[in-house]
C-alpha cells in the first residue's frame, strides 16, 4: 500500500489505497521526480485526495506549492508547524549532539510559504480520503510531527527516527535519532507509535524500519 518515493535529501511516500494520498513533497524542484513516481505507480496526480506533510521543514514541504498547481488535493499540517509552512522557514532548530550542530548552519533554507488547507489539532482518520488508517500527533522532531498509521501494520513517522548515518548513505536501516528535535519527546512519541503495533515503519530518511529493529532504541 506504501511506496517509498526517494528524492534529493528524504522520501516522499505514495499511499495507495481505494484513493491515493501524498506524503511530504521534498526539497525544491522535486515535483518532477514525484509525478514520475506517481506515473509508474499508475497514478495521476489529479487522482491524489490529499497532501500530508508529517512536518514543516524545508526537505519536506518545499515542492508542495509546485504539485498544488496541477491538483486540488488538499494540503494538510499540524498547527504546531503550520507557520513554518506559513512563512516558509524551518524556524527554530534544537540540534542532537555535535555533527547537527555542524549540520545547522547548512539545514535553515527558505521554502516558498503556503498556508495549508487543513490544519489539525487531533488525530484524524483518514477513511473519507479512500485510505484506511489515521494521522497520529507525534511530537519530538519538530513540536508538530506527525505520523501515519494503516491499519494494514505500516506507519509512516517522518523524522521521528531516521536511518543511518552521513545523510543515510551507511546502513540507512538502522534506526538513529533525528539531528534535531528533543530525546525525551522523540522516545515518548516513538513508544506512542509502537502501541499500534506497526509491521513496519518508513522513515523520511533512510529506512525502512522493522518492528524488531525499534525495539530497545532509545
Amino acid at each position: 500500500m506504501i511506496t517509498q518515493i526517494p528524492l534529493w535529501m528524504s522520501n516522499a511516500y505514495l499511499i495507495k489505497g481505494d484513493r491515493p494520498i501524498l506524503v511530504d513533497t521534498g526539497s525544491a524542484n522535486e515535483e518532477k521526480k514525484i509525478l514520475q513516481a506517481l506515473e509508474k505507480e499508475n497514478v495521476s496526480v489529479d487522482e491524489l485526495t490529499l497532501i500530508i506533510h508529517t512536518h514543516g521543514h524545508a526537505d519536506h514541504v518545499s515542492s508542495t506549492v509546485a504539485l498544488k498547481k496541477l491538483c486540488d488535493a488538499p494540503t494538510l499540517i499540524h498547527k504546531a508547524d503550520s507557520d513554518m509552512v506559513r512563512e516558509g522557514h524551518n524556524g527554530k532548530l534544537v540540534p542532537i549532539g555535535f555533527t547537527a550542530k555542524f549540520a545547522t548552519r547548512f539545514s535553515n533554507w527558505a521554502f516558498k510559504p503556503f498556508t495549508a488547507d487543513i490544519i489539525i489539532e487531533e488525530e484524524m482518520r483518514l477513511d473519507s480520503y479512500g485510505v484506511p488508517g489515521q494521522i497520529v500527533f507525534t511530537p519530538g522532531h519538530t513540536h508538530g510531527s506527525i505520523s501515519v498509521i494503516l491499519d494494514s501494520g505500516e506507519a509512516i513517522i517522518g523524522d521521528l527516527i531516521i536511518g543511518g548515518y552521513m545523510g543515510s548513505l551507511l546502513f540507512p536501516c538502522r534506526p538513529v535519532y533525528p539531528y534535531f528535535g528533543y530525546i525525551k519527546t522523540i522516545d515518548a512519541s516513538l513508544k506512542k507509535v509502537m502501541s499500534f503495533s506497526p509491521k513496519i515503519l518508513y522513515s523520511g530518511h533512510g529506512g525502512p524500519f522493522t518492528a524488531q529493529a525499534i525495539t530497545g532504541f532509545g
